[in-house]
């Protein structure tokens, strides 16, 4: 019987790289985002980003979506909201009965803010898709 050594093959080698890759171009948005937010916990670029998401769907969400969403509760989500409020992050409006946040985009970046963050984002993802072509 052969020794297991850890060691995997030619196949799962290059499946291994390719979701090595994928997770670190990730994990490199992630960091990206939360620079380009200035937030500094990863759970709050999660939030904006679900936030954004809906809102540019044109179906923006409420506190206890975004709850269900981040398995969370509404009062945290609310807690966690207040300071992109306050800094135009993003913006609250009435529809209905219902609360949504919608995404104020460049809101609070100031002068010299890079105009369109997903030319970066396409960047990344693009120089990972180049760096896997060729390997």
């Amino acid at each position: 019987m052969a020794e297991d050594t850890g060691h995997i093959g030619h196949a799962g080698d290059a499946t291994a790289y390719r979701t090595r890759r994928l997770l670190e171009t990730y994990y490199d948005l992630t960091l990206q985002l939360g620079e380009r937010l200035d937030v500094h916990d990863v759970s709050d670029v999660l939030m904006l980003v679900l936030v954004a998401i809906a809102d540019l769907r044109g179906a923006p969400m409420d506190a206890e979506l975004l709850a269900e969403k981040l398995e969370s509760s509404r009062s945290t989500i609310e807690r966690r909201l207040k300071p992109y409020l306050d800094n135009g992050r993003i913006a609250k409006e009435r529809r209905g009965k219902s609360v949504v946040y919608l995404w104020s985009g460049d809101a609070g970046q100031g002068e010299g803010a890079p105009a369109d963050m997903s030319v970066d984002m396409v960047r990344a993802v693009m120089s990972m898709v180049f760096d896997i072509a060729n390997d």
